[in-house]
């Protein structure tokens, strides 16, 4: 197999008025009109709590073990969000004086959910009520089987469906508070975990549960756990994210504030972007490589030297996550090349570390343009990940092979499953077909749709203003995709480790833009001063020694289409698409 074609599709709608070039551009793109733009834009509210399903109940069960001084254990999740819930619920807890012990269960030897084992063992330390978060609403065994005395409290936002759209039975809980429930009037689904335990913690505020400014100061950990799990970034995520972030600048976060500066991350002017490329590995390495309690010891302290060690650990481990990662995925390519075309990619090894499958689905399932299924192989029980490519649905596709697994969920775009590895075989073979039948002929393609095209002479301090307006950026809220066409390489230069990433300098329409693609060690010999190129790619300012420069983060590079900008304008005369490839064995930015 070879990488995916790449295709260009340039916008072909009208701007809308009465705003900026860019901010005009980017919405109608986008779908919005005059008046659903301007909403959008506003900061909104944050809906009641008590709108949630079973939010009554769950206040009313954790207050009465909060004025019994009954012992909470708080059960999370090993990922971002899961360990950001946890802190969050627990500062909220412990500050109402309540006897509350965190509980993170291990990736490699628990797996991901609640489980009626960790269950017994709480109620053994003597805890007589569980709040879970991030999981749970359909663990039914293992809610039902907990101790007798336990009360239980569920918090999630995961609710799988049957292949006939169906969701299965709630777990028995005294609270099942999930604002995907079927019978949730609540106005908002898309939570995170942390949102959905930000909001019992909003709740209990307002009975007078937990002391008064809670939910507003345990913000920021919120608004991390949804960047982090991909949440869509509107509605009451985006007003999270939007008023959580900027209070990290204040420094009372010692942990957020140790991570970013391990990471090279300025606290004072966080952005989702920092979040998801920066802050979020960091946290979610403790859980990929080791354990995540130690991520959640960080969330947790208040002593600035125990969160800078901390800090540094979790660095150690993101580094050894990177060396694991660049190791299977190195393996992973070389055998996808020697593989025939087909529709998916399905592949398994001893030797990859199950932590870190998602993140080679993931990287093959883009780079290949096709649905990546990997797995950690184990005589035992082995474990794998899945990541979706075009509109392929991964539950629907696994469903058809459910016979050959011991487990699997997920949703349409990523999803889990486990099984013996004497079974991979077949495994593998219903994949390719149940992927087959939906592929339908089409061929592997990656898209990049362009938001608006425009002359080097606009790229300056203004243009960023407005790229800054449409903030925070994530799931369903994407940074501008932004078109240079017929910029000329002024200068080229490799640099970071092993010359792994490019900085050039091109210059066009009587101005000049720095533009870098990282991690594209083969890309410098073929981006020589004099070349002319079309490059699309995202905007961001370029913060150095007090020093602020505007940059292009590239994300594919094509050679010239001659349709150079000399004025402005959208590009929509260009047409609704164009493709084209760098020259034969040239590699592009998106490769």
């Amino acid at each position: 197999m070879k990488p995916a074609q790449r295709r260009w599709v340039l916008p072909d709608c009208v701007p809308l008025p009465d705003f900026p070039p860019l901010l005009g551009q980017v919405l109608a793109v986008r779908g919005f009109t005059v008046a659903s733009a301007g909403e959008f834009l506003r900061r909104g509210v944050f809906l009641d709590p008590f709108g949630l399903p079973d939010m009554e109940r769950a206040v009313e069960v954790v207050g009465k073990a909060i004025a019994a001084r009954t012992r909470i254990a708080v059960y999370g999740d090993y990922d971002v969000d899961g360990v950001t819930a946890c802190a969050l619920l627990t500062r909220a807890l412990r500050a109402a004086g309540a006897d509350v012990l965190p509980w993170i269960p291990n990736r490699m030897t628990d797996g991901y959910g609640l489980h009626a084992s960790a269950l017994a063992e709480l109620g053994a330390q003597g805890v007589g009520c569980t709040i879970t978060v991030d999981c749970g609403t359909s663990s039914v065994e293992a809610a039902a089987s907990r101790p007798t005395s336990m009360a239980l409290v569920i918090t999630d936002h995961h609710l799988p469906r049957r292949a006939d759209g169906t969701a299965p039975p709630l777990a028995p809980a005294d609270a099942v508070i999930n604002p995907k429930r079927d019978d949730s009037t609540y106005g908002f689904d898309g939570l995170a975990g942390a949102g959905v335990a930000w909001k019992l913690v909003q709740a209990l505020e307002t009975a007078g549960a937990v002391p008064a400014g809670s939910a507003f100061s345990l913000m920021p950990y919120a608004a991390l756990g949804t960047v982090a799990d991909v949440m869509p970034l509107e509605g009451e995520n985006r007003k999270l994210v939007q008023e959580g972030l900027p209070m990290v600048a204040a420094g009372a976060y010692p942990g957020i504030a140790a991570l970013c500066a391990v990471g090279g991350i300025s606290a004072a002017t966080l952005r989702a972007t920092d979040v998801a490329y920066g802050l979020a590995p960091r946290i979610n390495a403790a859980g990929r490589m080791e354990d995540a309690r130690r991520a959640l010891e960080l969330c947790l302290s208040e002593d600035p030297d125990e969160c800078h060690a901390l800090a540094q650990q979790l660095e150690l481990q993101n580094q050894e996550r990177k060396t694991a990662l660049a190791k299977a995925l190195e393996a992973a390519e070389a055998r996808v090349e020697e593989m025939e075309e087909a529709p998916a990619i399905v592949l398994g090894d001893r030797s990859w570390p199950m932590g870190i499958v998602g993140l080679v689905a993931g990287r093959l399932a883009e780079r290949y343009g096709c649905p990546a299924f990997i797995a950690s192989l184990d005589p035992h029980e082995s474990k794998g990940s899945a990541r979706s490519a075009g509109d392929i649905h991964l539950v629907d596709v696994l469903d058809q092979a459910a016979s050959t697994m011991l487990r699997y969920g997920g949703h349409k775009l990523a999803a889990g499953f486990s099984l013996e590895e004497k079974h991979f075989p077949e495994f593998t073979e219903a994949i390719l077909a149940a992927v087959e039948q939906r592929w339908k002929g089409r061929s592997r393609e990656r898209v990049f749709r362009i938001d608006i095209t425009l002359p080097l002479g606009e790229a300056n301090a203004h243009l960023m203003e407005q790229v800054a307006a449409l903030e925070p950026f994530g799931q369903g809220n994407a940074e501008p995709l932004v078109a240079f066409m017929g910029c000329e390489i002024v200068e080229s230069r490799c640099f970071g480790a092993g010359d792994a990433h490019v900085r050039m300098t091109v210059g066009g329409a009587g101005n000049f833009l720095e533009a870098v693609a990282f991690n594209r060690p083969g890309l410098a010999v073929h981006l020589y001063p004099g070349r002319i190129v079309d490059l699309c790619g995202t905007l961001s300012v370029n913060r150095w020694r007090g020093e602020e420069r505007m940059q292009l983060l590239i994300r594919d590079v094509q050679p010239a289409t001659g349709a150079v900008h000399a004025g402005g304008g959208t590009g929509a005369s260009l047409g609704a698409a164009q493709s084209g490839n760098l020259r034969q064995g040239e590699p592009s930015a998106a490769s």
